[in-house]
Protein backbone atom coordinates (compact mmCIF):
# COMPACT_ATOMS: atom_id res chain seq x y z
CA UNK A 1 0.00 0.00 0.00
CA UNK A 2 1.57 3.27 -1.12
CA UNK A 3 2.32 5.31 2.22
CA UNK A 4 3.67 9.40 2.65
CA UNK A 5 7.22 9.45 2.53
CA UNK A 6 10.05 13.14 2.03
CA UNK A 7 9.71 14.11 -1.23
CA UNK A 8 13.22 16.24 -1.71
CA UNK A 9 10.99 19.33 -2.99
CA UNK A 10 11.49 21.47 0.01
CA UNK A 11 7.54 23.14 -0.20
CA UNK A 12 5.90 20.05 -0.23
CA UNK A 13 8.31 18.44 2.36
CA UNK A 14 7.54 21.42 4.32
CA UNK A 15 3.77 21.33 3.48
CA UNK A 16 4.03 17.74 5.25
CA UNK A 17 5.47 18.59 8.22
CA UNK A 18 2.99 20.79 8.79
CA UNK A 19 0.10 18.41 8.03
CA UNK A 20 2.22 16.00 10.30
CA UNK A 21 2.25 18.49 12.76
CA UNK A 22 -1.74 18.81 13.21
CA UNK A 23 -2.30 14.97 12.64
CA UNK A 24 0.37 15.12 15.57
CA UNK A 25 2.30 11.21 14.47
CA UNK A 26 5.43 10.98 14.78
CA UNK A 27 6.72 9.38 11.33
CA UNK A 28 5.35 10.44 7.73
CA UNK A 29 4.46 6.65 7.39
CA UNK A 30 2.36 6.63 9.96
CA UNK A 31 -0.09 9.52 8.02
CA UNK A 32 -3.38 8.14 7.08
CA UNK A 33 -6.92 9.56 5.57
CA UNK A 34 -8.21 9.93 9.02
CA UNK A 35 -4.84 11.36 9.58
CA UNK A 36 -5.03 13.71 6.88
CA UNK A 37 -8.94 14.70 7.38
CA UNK A 38 -8.32 15.97 10.83
CA UNK A 39 -5.66 18.37 9.52
CA UNK A 40 -7.38 19.55 6.65
CA UNK A 41 -9.99 20.52 9.03
CA UNK A 42 -7.58 22.48 11.62
CA UNK A 43 -6.30 24.22 8.07
CA UNK A 44 -9.72 25.53 7.34
CA UNK A 45 -10.16 26.53 10.94
CA UNK A 46 -7.29 28.41 10.79
CA UNK A 47 -7.40 30.12 7.24
CA UNK A 48 -11.07 30.43 6.93
CA UNK A 49 -11.34 32.05 10.05
CA UNK A 50 -12.17 35.39 10.97
CA UNK A 51 -9.11 36.61 11.85
CA UNK A 52 -7.51 35.19 8.61
CA UNK A 53 -10.13 37.09 6.45
CA UNK A 54 -10.15 40.20 8.12
CA UNK A 55 -13.55 40.19 9.75
CA UNK A 56 -13.84 42.07 13.02
CA UNK A 57 -10.15 42.80 13.16
CA UNK A 58 -7.87 45.47 11.10
CA UNK A 59 -6.56 43.52 8.33
CA UNK A 60 -6.93 40.52 6.36
CA UNK A 61 -4.32 37.00 6.24
CA UNK A 62 -6.23 35.17 3.73
CA UNK A 63 -7.66 37.87 1.13
CA UNK A 64 -7.49 39.83 -2.08
CA UNK A 65 -3.69 41.45 -1.96
CA UNK A 66 -2.91 40.40 1.85
CA UNK A 67 -0.22 38.56 3.18
CA UNK A 68 -0.62 35.26 1.67
CA UNK A 69 -1.08 35.82 -1.44
CA UNK A 70 3.12 36.23 -1.51
CA UNK A 71 2.98 32.62 -1.24
CA UNK A 72 -0.44 31.67 -3.51
CA UNK A 73 -0.58 34.45 -6.07
CA UNK A 74 -4.37 34.66 -6.94
CA UNK A 75 -5.29 31.58 -5.44
CA UNK A 76 -8.96 31.13 -4.23
CA UNK A 77 -8.45 33.41 -1.72
CA UNK A 78 -6.81 36.06 -2.94
CA UNK A 79 -8.58 36.23 -6.57
CA UNK A 80 -11.08 39.31 -5.98
CA UNK A 81 -13.54 36.90 -8.53
CA UNK A 82 -14.10 34.75 -5.72
CA UNK A 83 -15.50 37.51 -3.36
CA UNK A 84 -18.03 38.67 -5.42
CA UNK A 85 -21.67 38.67 -3.53
CA UNK A 86 -24.60 41.92 -2.61
CA UNK A 87 -23.61 41.97 1.36
CA UNK A 88 -20.23 41.30 3.07
CA UNK A 89 -21.44 37.80 4.18
CA UNK A 90 -22.10 37.02 0.87
CA UNK A 91 -18.72 37.79 -0.54
CA UNK A 92 -17.15 36.35 2.62
CA UNK A 93 -19.26 33.20 1.95
CA UNK A 94 -18.99 32.54 -1.54
CA UNK A 95 -14.91 33.26 -0.92
CA UNK A 96 -14.90 30.29 1.81
CA UNK A 97 -16.74 27.99 -0.32
CA UNK A 98 -14.36 27.96 -3.12
CA UNK A 99 -11.49 27.42 -0.84
CA UNK A 100 -12.80 24.78 0.64
CA UNK A 101 -14.83 23.29 -2.34
CA UNK A 102 -10.64 23.02 -3.80
CA UNK A 103 -9.56 21.51 -0.32
CA UNK A 104 -11.82 18.52 -0.80
CA UNK A 105 -11.27 17.92 -4.03
CA UNK A 106 -7.50 17.84 -3.73
CA UNK A 107 -8.11 15.49 -0.28
CA UNK A 108 -10.13 13.75 -1.92
CA UNK A 109 -7.01 12.95 -4.62
CA UNK A 110 -4.48 12.78 -1.36
CA UNK A 111 -7.04 9.58 -0.24
CA UNK A 112 -6.73 8.00 -3.43
CA UNK A 113 -2.89 8.27 -3.85
CA UNK A 114 -3.21 6.41 -0.20
CA UNK A 115 -5.53 3.80 -1.43
CA UNK A 116 -5.12 3.05 -5.18
CA UNK A 117 -1.87 1.19 -6.34
CA UNK A 118 -2.31 1.91 -10.15
CA UNK A 119 0.51 3.22 -11.81
CA UNK A 120 -0.64 5.89 -13.92
CA UNK A 121 1.36 9.38 -14.51
CA UNK A 122 4.33 10.53 -12.39
CA UNK A 123 4.18 13.33 -10.09
CA UNK A 124 6.22 16.04 -10.70
CA UNK A 125 7.33 16.57 -6.91
CA UNK A 126 7.59 13.32 -5.28
CA UNK A 127 8.41 10.97 -8.44
CA UNK A 128 5.46 8.54 -7.70
CA UNK A 129 3.71 6.77 -10.60
CA UNK A 130 -0.13 7.71 -9.40
CA UNK A 131 -3.07 6.72 -10.20
CA UNK A 132 -4.25 9.33 -12.97
CA UNK A 133 -7.82 10.13 -11.25
CA UNK A 134 -5.39 11.59 -8.50
CA UNK A 135 -3.23 13.91 -10.53
CA UNK A 136 -3.59 17.93 -10.55
CA UNK A 137 -2.36 20.45 -12.57
CA UNK A 138 -0.78 22.98 -10.95
CA UNK A 139 0.91 26.34 -11.56
CA UNK A 140 2.27 29.05 -8.97
CA UNK A 141 -1.08 29.84 -7.82
CA UNK A 142 -0.98 26.82 -5.25
CA UNK A 143 2.69 25.63 -6.06
CA UNK A 144 5.50 28.34 -5.52
CA UNK A 145 7.63 29.23 -8.18
CA UNK A 146 5.75 26.59 -10.79
CA UNK A 147 6.61 29.99 -13.84
CA UNK A 148 6.87 28.89 -17.40
CA UNK A 149 6.90 31.22 -20.79
CA UNK A 150 3.70 33.19 -20.26
CA UNK A 151 0.87 31.21 -19.44
CA UNK A 152 2.66 27.66 -20.64
CA UNK A 153 5.21 25.10 -19.26
CA UNK A 154 7.79 23.37 -20.81
CA UNK A 155 6.00 20.97 -23.76
CA UNK A 156 3.41 23.67 -23.73
CA UNK A 157 1.29 22.32 -20.96
CA UNK A 158 -0.41 24.48 -19.11
CA UNK A 159 1.19 24.13 -16.05
CA UNK A 160 2.92 21.14 -14.30
CA UNK A 161 1.17 17.33 -13.53
CA UNK A 162 1.03 16.81 -9.35
CA UNK A 163 -0.22 14.25 -7.20
CA UNK A 164 -3.18 15.09 -5.13
CA UNK A 165 -1.23 13.88 -1.75
CA UNK A 166 1.47 16.83 -2.86
CA UNK A 167 -0.58 19.26 -3.61
CA UNK A 168 -2.84 18.55 -0.53
CA UNK A 169 0.63 19.21 1.23
CA UNK A 170 1.41 22.49 -0.14
CA UNK A 171 -2.00 23.97 1.43
CA UNK A 172 -0.16 23.47 4.56
CA UNK A 173 3.05 25.14 3.30
CA UNK A 174 1.86 28.58 5.19
CA UNK A 175 1.88 26.76 8.40
CA UNK A 176 5.84 25.96 7.93
CA UNK A 177 6.44 30.05 6.71
CA UNK A 178 7.88 32.51 8.73
CA UNK A 179 8.97 36.00 8.43
CA UNK A 180 13.08 36.82 7.86
CA UNK A 181 14.71 39.15 10.37
CA UNK A 182 13.65 42.63 9.69
CA UNK A 183 13.26 42.55 6.12
CA UNK A 184 9.53 41.12 5.99
CA UNK A 185 10.82 38.03 3.69
CA UNK A 186 9.79 34.84 4.24
CA UNK A 187 11.29 31.84 4.96
CA UNK A 188 11.13 27.91 6.09
CA UNK A 189 12.79 25.34 6.81
CA UNK A 190 13.70 22.41 5.34
CA UNK A 191 14.52 19.10 7.16
CA UNK A 192 13.76 15.75 6.79
CA UNK A 193 14.09 15.31 10.06
CA UNK A 194 10.13 14.90 11.56
CA UNK A 195 10.71 15.79 14.97
CA UNK A 196 12.68 19.56 13.83
CA UNK A 197 10.25 20.18 10.84
CA UNK A 198 6.74 19.20 12.72
CA UNK A 199 8.41 21.78 16.01
CA UNK A 200 9.17 24.71 13.49
CA UNK A 201 5.52 23.84 12.53
CA UNK A 202 4.00 23.62 15.47
CA UNK A 203 5.55 26.38 16.97
CA UNK A 204 5.56 29.29 14.65
CA UNK A 205 2.99 27.83 12.64
CA UNK A 206 -0.36 26.38 14.59
CA UNK A 207 0.58 27.51 17.96
CA UNK A 208 1.44 31.23 16.87
CA UNK A 209 -2.28 31.54 14.73
CA UNK A 210 -3.77 30.04 17.11
CA UNK A 211 -2.78 32.60 19.82
CA UNK A 212 -3.77 35.54 17.42
CA UNK A 213 -7.09 33.49 17.38
CA UNK A 214 -7.40 33.52 20.94
CA UNK A 215 -6.86 37.03 21.41
CA UNK A 216 -9.33 38.26 17.76
CA UNK A 217 -5.90 39.50 16.67
CA UNK A 218 -5.24 39.79 12.54
CA UNK A 219 -2.92 36.49 11.57
CA UNK A 220 0.38 37.58 10.21
CA UNK A 221 3.13 34.86 9.52
CA UNK A 222 5.60 34.81 13.12
CA UNK A 223 8.40 37.48 13.03
CA UNK A 224 8.94 38.20 16.29
CA UNK A 225 12.70 38.00 16.15
CA UNK A 226 15.36 39.98 17.62
CA UNK A 227 17.93 39.99 15.23
CA UNK A 228 18.71 41.36 11.81
CA UNK A 229 18.76 39.32 8.56
CA UNK A 230 18.19 35.98 6.93
CA UNK A 231 21.06 33.71 8.25
CA UNK A 232 20.57 35.93 11.44
CA UNK A 233 16.92 34.67 11.68
CA UNK A 234 18.15 30.79 10.73
CA UNK A 235 21.02 30.87 13.48
CA UNK A 236 18.28 32.63 15.96
CA UNK A 237 16.04 30.31 15.26
CA UNK A 238 18.11 27.13 16.07
CA UNK A 239 19.40 28.94 19.43
CA UNK A 240 15.74 29.17 20.40
CA UNK A 241 14.55 25.88 19.89
CA UNK A 242 17.66 24.76 21.76
CA UNK A 243 16.83 26.30 24.52
CA UNK A 244 13.04 25.46 24.45
CA UNK A 245 13.87 21.49 23.15
CA UNK A 246 17.10 20.86 23.68
CA UNK A 247 16.88 17.05 23.40
CA UNK A 248 15.40 16.94 20.47
CA UNK A 249 17.87 19.21 18.80
CA UNK A 250 20.52 16.93 20.03
CA UNK A 251 19.20 13.96 18.24
CA UNK A 252 18.77 16.37 14.60
CA UNK A 253 22.44 16.90 15.33
CA UNK A 254 23.33 13.26 15.69
CA UNK A 255 21.66 12.04 12.63
CA UNK A 256 23.57 14.22 10.45
CA UNK A 257 20.84 15.11 8.30
CA UNK A 258 20.83 18.49 6.67
CA UNK A 259 19.00 21.57 7.27
CA UNK A 260 18.56 24.45 4.47
CA UNK A 261 16.90 27.41 5.26
CA UNK A 262 14.71 28.56 1.92
CA UNK A 263 13.99 32.58 1.81
CA UNK A 264 11.63 33.05 -1.07
CA UNK A 265 9.32 35.16 -3.12
CA UNK A 266 5.93 33.45 -5.31
CA UNK A 267 4.95 37.29 -5.99
CA UNK A 268 3.45 37.81 -9.35
CA UNK A 269 5.79 40.06 -10.30
CA UNK A 270 8.94 37.90 -9.84
CA UNK A 271 9.35 34.35 -8.17
CA UNK A 272 12.43 34.17 -5.57
CA UNK A 273 14.48 31.83 -3.55
CA UNK A 274 17.95 31.90 -1.78
CA UNK A 275 18.71 28.47 0.22
CA UNK A 276 20.86 28.84 3.05
CA UNK A 277 22.06 25.66 4.24
CA UNK A 278 22.93 25.15 7.53
CA UNK A 279 26.12 22.96 8.46
CA UNK A 280 25.97 20.11 10.76
CA UNK A 281 29.33 21.39 12.64
CA UNK A 282 27.34 24.40 13.20
CA UNK A 283 24.44 22.75 15.17
CA UNK A 284 26.51 20.49 16.97
CA UNK A 285 28.41 23.16 18.20
CA UNK A 286 24.90 24.94 19.69
CA UNK A 287 24.33 21.57 21.43
CA UNK A 288 27.49 21.56 22.78
CA UNK A 289 27.84 25.15 24.02
CA UNK A 290 24.43 24.63 26.01
CA UNK A 291 25.57 21.02 27.68
CA UNK A 292 28.72 22.70 28.40
CA UNK A 293 27.20 26.10 29.83
CA UNK A 294 23.92 27.70 29.59
CA UNK A 295 25.25 30.77 31.11
CA UNK A 296 28.10 30.49 28.04
CA UNK A 297 25.68 29.28 25.56
CA UNK A 298 23.14 32.74 26.21
CA UNK A 299 26.53 34.89 26.21
CA UNK A 300 27.58 33.21 22.72
CA UNK A 301 23.85 33.76 21.59
CA UNK A 302 23.18 37.42 22.72
CA UNK A 303 25.96 38.90 22.56
CA UNK A 304 26.26 38.01 18.73
CA UNK A 305 22.80 37.74 17.86
CA UNK A 306 20.33 39.88 19.14
CA UNK A 307 19.35 42.83 18.10
CA UNK A 308 17.94 44.99 21.17
CA UNK A 309 14.35 46.73 20.29
CA UNK A 310 15.72 49.23 23.12
CA UNK A 311 18.33 50.26 20.71
CA UNK A 312 18.40 54.19 18.78
CA UNK A 313 18.12 53.85 15.57
CA UNK A 314 22.03 54.55 14.88
CA UNK A 315 23.00 51.90 17.19
CA UNK A 316 20.12 49.14 15.65
CA UNK A 317 21.70 50.20 12.38
CA UNK A 318 25.07 49.60 13.34
CA UNK A 319 23.87 46.13 15.65
CA UNK A 320 22.14 45.11 12.62
CA UNK A 321 24.81 45.10 10.44
CA UNK A 322 27.33 43.38 13.16
CA UNK A 323 24.48 40.79 13.54
CA UNK A 324 24.11 40.15 9.56
CA UNK A 325 28.23 39.73 9.15
CA UNK A 326 28.56 37.79 11.96
CA UNK A 327 25.40 35.01 11.26
CA UNK A 328 26.51 35.05 7.46
CA UNK A 329 30.01 34.20 8.81
CA UNK A 330 28.86 31.85 11.25
CA UNK A 331 26.57 29.51 8.28
CA UNK A 332 29.60 30.00 6.01
CA UNK A 333 31.75 28.48 8.96
CA UNK A 334 34.46 31.14 8.48
CA UNK A 335 36.73 32.97 11.13
CA UNK A 336 34.24 35.26 13.47
CA UNK A 337 36.97 35.71 16.35
CA UNK A 338 38.30 39.15 14.90
CA UNK A 339 34.85 40.42 14.52
CA UNK A 340 33.85 40.07 18.13
CA UNK A 341 36.94 41.76 19.95
CA UNK A 342 36.35 45.42 20.53
CA UNK A 343 39.09 47.46 21.73
CA UNK A 344 38.03 50.44 23.78
CA UNK A 345 36.91 48.87 26.30
CA UNK A 346 38.83 45.42 25.34
CA UNK A 347 36.06 43.41 25.25
CA UNK A 348 35.02 39.71 23.29
CA UNK A 349 31.76 39.51 22.54
CA UNK A 350 30.06 36.17 23.16
CA UNK A 351 32.46 35.15 25.61
CA UNK A 352 35.99 32.96 25.69
CA UNK A 353 34.10 29.87 25.88
CA UNK A 354 31.86 30.28 23.35
CA UNK A 355 34.57 30.77 20.87
CA UNK A 356 36.82 28.16 21.92
CA UNK A 357 34.03 25.74 21.16
CA UNK A 358 33.59 27.92 17.90
CA UNK A 359 37.28 27.41 17.09
CA UNK A 360 37.38 23.51 17.47
CA UNK A 361 33.70 22.45 16.80
CA UNK A 362 33.10 24.66 13.33
CA UNK A 363 36.95 25.69 12.40
CA UNK A 364 38.18 22.31 13.50
CA UNK A 365 41.16 23.82 15.03
CA UNK A 366 43.03 20.93 17.03
CA UNK A 367 42.40 21.14 21.02
CA UNK A 368 45.96 21.03 21.83
CA UNK A 369 46.51 24.26 19.55
CA UNK A 370 43.66 25.87 21.07
CA UNK A 371 45.55 24.96 25.00
CA UNK A 372 48.48 26.30 23.28
CA UNK A 373 46.81 29.49 22.44
CA UNK A 374 45.17 29.89 25.88
CA UNK A 375 47.90 29.40 27.87
CA UNK A 376 50.24 31.87 25.73
CA UNK A 377 47.47 34.74 25.94
CA UNK A 378 47.25 34.38 29.37
CA UNK A 379 51.01 34.74 29.54
CA UNK A 380 50.98 37.93 27.83
CA UNK A 381 47.85 39.30 29.91
CA UNK A 382 49.75 38.41 33.09
CA UNK A 383 53.16 39.62 31.74
CA UNK A 384 54.09 43.13 33.22
CA UNK A 385 54.61 44.47 29.61
CA UNK A 386 51.15 43.51 28.88
CA UNK A 387 50.12 46.91 27.11
CA UNK A 388 52.91 47.06 24.67
CA UNK A 389 52.65 43.58 23.84
CA UNK A 390 49.00 44.00 23.20
CA UNK A 391 49.71 46.96 21.40
CA UNK A 392 52.26 45.22 18.92
CA UNK A 393 49.22 42.23 18.48
CA UNK A 394 46.68 45.06 17.90
CA UNK A 395 48.61 47.11 15.11
CA UNK A 396 51.09 44.31 13.79
CA UNK A 397 50.59 44.01 9.42
CA UNK A 398 50.24 40.64 8.85
CA UNK A 399 53.83 39.91 7.55
CA UNK A 400 55.21 40.97 11.19
CA UNK A 401 53.22 38.22 12.93
CA UNK A 402 55.27 35.53 12.65
CA UNK A 403 57.90 37.93 14.16
CA UNK A 404 55.91 38.95 17.11
CA UNK A 405 55.32 34.89 17.97
CA UNK A 406 59.21 34.42 17.68
CA UNK A 407 59.24 36.59 19.89
CA UNK A 408 57.48 34.98 22.18
CA UNK A 409 59.84 31.53 21.61
CA UNK A 410 62.65 33.84 22.90
CA UNK A 411 60.90 34.97 25.86
CA UNK A 412 60.71 31.02 26.75
CA UNK A 413 56.43 31.18 26.22
CA UNK A 414 56.49 29.29 23.25
CA UNK A 415 59.05 25.93 22.20
CA UNK A 416 60.00 25.59 18.58
CA UNK A 417 57.17 22.75 18.04
CA UNK A 418 54.17 24.75 19.05
CA UNK A 419 55.39 27.77 16.66
CA UNK A 420 55.05 25.01 14.04
CA UNK A 421 52.03 23.66 15.16
CA UNK A 422 50.51 27.05 15.24
CA UNK A 423 52.20 28.53 12.07
CA UNK A 424 52.31 25.20 9.79
CA UNK A 425 53.43 25.18 6.03
CA UNK A 426 50.98 25.49 3.39
CA UNK A 427 48.73 27.22 5.95
CA UNK A 428 49.42 30.97 5.12
CA UNK A 429 46.25 32.43 5.86
CA UNK A 430 46.30 31.43 9.83
CA UNK A 431 48.76 33.81 11.23
CA UNK A 432 45.30 36.43 11.31
CA UNK A 433 43.12 33.90 13.23
CA UNK A 434 46.13 33.14 15.40
CA UNK A 435 46.58 37.02 16.68
CA UNK A 436 42.66 37.20 16.89
CA UNK A 437 42.79 34.10 19.40
CA UNK A 438 45.32 35.25 21.53
CA UNK A 439 43.99 38.44 21.29
CA UNK A 440 40.37 37.10 22.54
CA UNK A 441 42.20 35.28 25.60
CA UNK A 442 44.04 38.04 26.56
CA UNK A 443 40.81 40.21 26.64
CA UNK A 444 38.44 37.72 28.20
CA UNK A 445 41.42 36.84 31.36
CA UNK A 446 41.49 40.86 31.97
CA UNK A 447 37.61 41.07 32.25
CA UNK A 448 38.31 37.99 34.34
CA UNK A 449 40.37 40.00 36.68
CA UNK A 450 38.61 42.77 36.80
CA UNK A 451 35.21 40.78 37.58
CA UNK A 452 36.95 38.48 40.01
CA UNK A 453 35.86 35.52 38.13
CA UNK A 454 37.62 32.43 37.22
CA UNK A 455 39.01 32.18 33.64
CA UNK A 456 37.42 29.34 31.70
CA UNK A 457 40.50 27.06 30.99
CA UNK A 458 40.75 24.31 28.82
CA UNK A 459 41.21 21.04 30.65
CA UNK A 460 42.58 19.61 27.30
CA UNK A 461 46.14 17.49 28.55
CA UNK A 462 49.41 18.54 27.04
CA UNK A 463 50.20 16.05 24.03
CA UNK A 464 53.29 15.81 22.07
CA UNK A 465 52.34 15.74 18.64
CA UNK A 466 55.56 13.36 16.64
CA UNK A 467 57.48 16.16 14.28
CA UNK A 468 57.07 15.68 10.40
CA UNK A 469 59.23 15.31 8.08
CA UNK A 470 59.80 19.23 7.38
CA UNK A 471 60.37 19.94 11.54
CA UNK A 472 62.70 16.66 11.30
CA UNK A 473 65.00 18.44 8.79
CA UNK A 474 64.55 21.61 10.94
CA UNK A 475 66.14 20.00 14.09
CA UNK A 476 68.60 18.20 12.44
CA UNK A 477 70.10 21.49 10.69
CA UNK A 478 69.68 23.49 14.35
CA UNK A 479 71.63 20.89 16.10
CA UNK A 480 74.38 20.58 13.14
CA UNK A 481 74.59 24.31 13.49
CA UNK A 482 74.62 24.95 17.08
CA UNK A 483 77.30 22.27 17.21
CA UNK A 484 79.39 23.06 14.89
CA UNK A 485 79.16 27.01 13.98
CA UNK A 486 82.17 29.02 15.71
CA UNK A 487 79.84 31.75 16.59
CA UNK A 488 76.09 30.91 16.50
CA UNK A 489 75.20 34.11 17.61
CA UNK A 490 76.95 36.28 15.64
CA UNK A 491 75.62 34.07 12.43
CA UNK A 492 71.98 34.15 14.39
CA UNK A 493 72.13 37.88 14.53
CA UNK A 494 72.93 37.77 11.13
CA UNK A 495 69.93 35.42 9.72
CA UNK A 496 67.44 37.47 12.25
CA UNK A 497 68.53 41.07 10.66
CA UNK A 498 68.33 39.92 6.61
CA UNK A 499 65.91 41.67 4.76
CA UNK A 500 66.20 40.33 1.65
CA UNK A 501 66.31 36.77 -0.05
CA UNK A 502 70.06 37.10 -1.59
CA UNK A 503 71.13 37.96 2.32
CA UNK A 504 69.40 35.20 4.01
CA UNK A 505 71.55 32.86 1.17
CA UNK A 506 74.10 34.36 2.01
CA UNK A 507 73.87 34.11 5.82
CA UNK A 508 73.14 30.08 5.00
CA UNK A 509 76.76 30.17 2.86
CA UNK A 510 78.73 31.13 5.56
CA UNK A 511 77.34 27.94 7.46
CA UNK A 512 78.21 26.19 4.48
CA UNK A 513 81.54 27.71 4.11
CA UNK A 514 82.27 26.74 7.77
CA UNK A 515 81.08 22.91 7.54
CA UNK A 516 78.54 23.73 9.79
CA UNK A 517 75.59 22.65 6.77
CA UNK A 518 76.08 20.47 3.69
CA UNK A 519 75.34 21.92 0.22
CA UNK A 520 71.75 19.51 0.81
CA UNK A 521 70.92 21.65 3.86
CA UNK A 522 71.23 24.79 1.87
CA UNK A 523 69.11 23.32 -1.10
CA UNK A 524 66.32 22.80 1.43
CA UNK A 525 66.49 25.80 3.31
CA UNK A 526 66.56 28.22 0.28
CA UNK A 527 64.55 26.24 -2.35
CA UNK A 528 65.07 28.61 -5.94
CA UNK A 529 61.68 30.44 -7.21
CA UNK A 530 59.82 29.79 -4.12
CA UNK A 531 60.61 32.89 -1.57
CA UNK A 532 57.41 32.28 0.63
CA UNK A 533 59.09 28.31 1.89
CA UNK A 534 62.86 30.05 2.07
CA UNK A 535 61.79 32.51 5.04
CA UNK A 536 58.96 30.28 6.55
CA UNK A 537 62.02 27.65 6.87
CA UNK A 538 63.97 30.64 7.94
CA UNK A 539 61.60 31.42 11.43
CA UNK A 540 61.41 27.47 11.86
CA UNK A 541 65.21 27.80 12.21
CA UNK A 542 65.06 30.66 14.12
CA UNK A 543 62.29 28.83 16.15
CA UNK A 544 65.05 25.92 17.14
CA UNK A 545 68.10 28.12 17.97
CA UNK A 546 65.92 30.57 20.25
CA UNK A 547 64.09 27.56 22.02
CA UNK A 548 67.08 24.74 21.80
CA UNK A 549 70.06 26.59 20.99
CA UNK A 550 69.60 28.88 23.59
CA UNK A 551 70.84 32.11 21.21
CA UNK A 552 69.99 35.31 22.95
CA UNK A 553 69.57 38.44 20.82
CA UNK A 554 68.16 41.79 21.92
CA UNK A 555 64.58 42.25 23.23
CA UNK A 556 63.93 44.67 20.43
CA UNK A 557 65.69 43.08 17.33
CA UNK A 558 62.68 40.67 15.96
CA UNK A 559 63.14 38.91 12.64
CA UNK A 560 63.23 41.07 9.48
CA UNK A 561 60.99 40.37 6.55
CA UNK A 562 62.04 41.85 3.39
CA UNK A 563 60.01 44.67 2.46
CA UNK A 564 59.97 44.59 -1.21
CA UNK A 565 59.86 40.94 -1.16
CA UNK A 566 56.63 41.32 1.36
CA UNK A 567 54.24 42.86 -1.16
CA UNK A 568 55.45 40.27 -3.69
CA UNK A 569 54.71 37.12 -1.33
CA UNK A 570 51.46 38.37 -0.02
CA UNK A 571 49.86 38.37 -3.52
CA UNK A 572 51.30 34.76 -4.15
Amino acid sequence: MPHVHWTGNPFVDAGLAALAAAARVSTLEELGAEHIEQAVKELERVLLSDQALGIGVDKAFSGPKKALRQVFPNSELDNPSNWKGRTPKEKEDNARRKFQDALRSELNKAKQCLELEEAGETCFACGERRPKIAMETRRKDKMPLFEGIVNFYPGFSHGVRVCGLCSLAVRFLPLSTMLAGNQNRLWFLHSQHLGLAATVARRYGWEHFDRLITGNKALDFYGSWETAGEAGTVVYLFCELLNSFPDQLRAIYRSGLPSTAYVFSNDNRGGFVQAIHVPNELLAFLAKLQIESKNAFKDFWEGLLKVRGDLREDERKTRAGFVRSISNRMIAGENIVGMCLTSDPPNLQGGWLGHRLYLQEVRGMAPEKLAILERLGISIAASEDAKKLVTELVTAQYHQLYGLLLGYVRKGWLSHQEFYFLLPPNAHKVAGEIRDVLLAVVYEWQHCQQEGKEFPRSTFDKAEASPDETLRRIQEIGRRLTNNLPNLQRWTKELTSARYAERIRGVYLNAVRHGAVGFEDYVFLAPLQDQRAMWLLRDYLLAFLFDVGRVELPEDEYPEFGADEVREIETF
